[in-house]
């Protein structure tokens, strides 16, 4: 299981994912992907798991016309452990 606090951390620091460099969150990152305020309410786990692991499968909306995803899978940067914590960030993210 993920551990949310981990994974905040993880969105903020992890030199390699860098997620706060793509993404916006609580009015901080940048705009390069999509703002994930709020994200858990407009989608579901299944959806979440795989924009992390496959983010090419589903560009979100407003994205689409990018064609590809400038975000790499998750499980090649990070630890199963610490894609599970990110995910129950990201899931928190109501």
């Amino acid at each position: 299981l993920g551990d949310a606090k981990r994974g905040e951390t993880i969105f903020w620091t992890h030199p390699v994912a860098a997620c706060k460099n793509c993404h916006i969150l609580k009015g901080q990152g940048s705009a390069v992907g999509p703002a994930l305020d709020g994200v858990a309410s407009r989608n579901d786990e299944a959806y979440i798991t795989e924009s992390l692991l496959n983010p090419n499968a589903k560009l979100a909306k407003g994205f689409e016309k990018l064609g590809v995803s400038p975000m790499p899978p998750m499980n090649l940067i990070l630890k199963p452990q610490e894609v599970a914590d990110v995910k129950a960030f990201i899931l928190s993210l109501k």
